[in-house]
């Protein structure tokens, strides 16, 4: 009885009891209508082709409007409520305004003065077009090179992020998608952060109201309010209300008195660090910054706190200080975020800007391998190039069907001539993509529709920086830890596995 009273009041029974309703809601409706006559079936039929046409028109990824199609047609009414529901409220509006609203505001504080424009030029030419678009529809300058580390494991990032905590004087900010309070992870940050709220420091603590809605207990709001700690979760589910359940934040960022800063892909919970074991060897990583270009990781994790919060503006000079913009040519820094509220694919475009300048080799690392068709197109053409592509996928999944999915697109990348590998040990999350010993990308965007369409992101993209040779070192490494995946190989695999992966395949854009 009592495992039973705990699973009603747990925050995992209210998210599938949400989902549930939402789902039934639907049902409901589409039984209700179709029960009444032939002439509002008609005219449902005739909503369904406005919807089609309407959908055809949309400004986005083909991949999404076929799905989106292929719903409505093969379940006209059914298939018509649900568009209505998730598509044409897409992204809760006001949140979206807000959103807006909130980087106009950040933007003269990561610009600051100066010929910001003129100093881009001056970048190097691997990187001059990418800068150039990160500033003007990012508002991300490009920054001289602080000290820059790369941890090749999560647990390695962990113990730096600890000790920079520690040592902090006037502010800690921390970002997740996810925080589990059951593990030692989060009881050793949470009596870290208590600590430096007793002694003075402003914490702030922020994480996805979706992401983390079954892995924090209903206490935990009351625990760190007890604890001084300020805290908010970016979009929590309200049920049969919200449309926006598919856009999460899903950045990691930790910020530490505008002197430190970290990003990459561990969250707060005890399978990132390898405390437990979940789905075998957990292989992550991401890097700590110094310099000017923490400045624009203090402004990312502003604009989402803010854009949570929905609060006036506050005073950002304070926390952003006038960050050193200019270093001359070389080696650069450049952190960067992906909001879908502005409809553009910066993560996406950033990656395939990479992949095409590449003249040696493309090397990624990604949990979820789901790419666009301009991705794989431009994948090949690497190829074709005779660029050398691989990539790193895990071995041991932590999403089955997103495993399966992944291998719908092996035939074509193998027979193109990528080479695909699988990390035997465990679960791959790094993300990371390094391309001829002097460009690199690393942070939280996977390959895939979700990262690239759907989630708030951020990434930093390096040039000429020392810690790429670090990167790539590790993916050699790595890379003596994986399966070279033949066609032979796949051909090996499960006949039913690879049927349901691409039955799925149809859905891929919404899963």
């Amino acid at each position: 009885m009592r495992k039973l009273i705990k699973l009603i009041f747990s925050n995992k029974f209210v998210t599938w009891t949400i989902l549930l309703l939402q789902l039934a809601v639907l049902v409901v409706g589409y039984y209700g209508i179709s029960e009444y006559s032939v002439l509002i079936l008609g005219a449902t039929s005739v909503l369904s082709a406005i919807l089609l046409i309407f959908e055809i028109n949309r400004r986005e990824s083909p991949e999404f409007k076929m799905t989106w199609m292929i719903v409505i047609a093969i379940i006209p009414v059914f298939g018509a409520l649900l568009y209505l529901y998730m598509r044409i409220g897409f992204i809760n509006r006001g949140l979206a305004k807000h959103h807006a609203r909130v980087r106009d505001e950040i933007r003269p504080y990561v610009l600051g003065e100066g010929e910001i424009e003129a100093e881009t030029e001056k970048t190097s030419p691997r990187i001059r077009g990418a800068a150039r678009y990160l500033l003007r529809s990012a508002a991300a300058p490009s920054y001289p090179n602080g000290e820059i580390k790369y941890f090749e494991l999560g647990e390695l990032l962990y113990e730096e992020m600890k000790k920079r905590m520690e040592a902090a004087e006037r502010f800690i900010f921390l970002e997740f998608f996810i925080i589990n309070t059951s593990g030692t992870m989060w009881t050793e940050i949470f009596d870290i952060l208590s600590r430096k709220v007793r002694e003075g420091v402003e914490v702030r603590l922020m994480y996805d109201g979706m992401g983390s809605l079954m892995s924090t207990p209903r206490s935990f709001s009351a625990a760190l309010d007890n604890a001084g700690i300020k805290h908010t979760a970016f979009s929590p589910v309200q049920p049969l209300l919200s449309t926006y359940q598919n856009n999460r934040d899903h950045r990691k960022i930790i910020v530490i008195d505008g002197k430190y800063a970290f990003t990459g892909g561990i969250n707060i919970a005890d399978e990132y660090v390898n405390r437990i074991r979940r789905f075998g060897h957990w292989k992550d990583n991401g890097i700590s910054i110094t310099g000017g270009a923490v400045q624009k990781l203090t402004a990312l994790f502003l604009e989402m706190w803010n854009t949570a919060k929905y609060e006036d503006a506050e005073n950002y000079g304070k926390y952003i200080g006038r960050a050193q913009l200019f270093g001359g040519e070389g080696g650069r820094v450049i952190p960067y975020g992906d909001s879908p509220p502005d409809g553009i694919q910066t993560g996406k475009r950033v990656y395939l800007d990479l992949i095409n300048k590449a003249d040696r080799y493309v090397h990624i690392m990604t949990p979820y391998l789901v790419p666009d068709n301009e991705t794989i197109e431009a994948l090949k053409f690497a190829v074709e190039r005779g660029v050398d592509v691989k990539i790193i996928i895990p071995h041991h999944p932590d999403k089955v069907y997103a495993y399966w999915l992944a291998h719908t697109y092996f035939p074509e990348l193998i027979e193109a001539g990528v080479k695909m590998y699988e990390y035997t040990p465990g679960f791959i999350h790094a993300k990371t993509l390094v391309t001829d010993d002097d460009t690199a990308v690393i942070g939280t965007i996977n390959f895939d529709f979700r990262s690239f369409y759907l989630h708030y992101e951020c990434a930093v993209l390096l040039s000429e920086a020392p810690a790429i040779a670090d990167i790539e070192r590790d993916f050699v490494k790595t890379l003596e830890m994986c399966q070279n995946i033949t066609m032979e190989e796949y051909k090996r695999f499960n006949p039913l596995t690879r049927l349901f992966g691409r039955t799925i395949r149809t859905l891929a854009p919404l899963l």
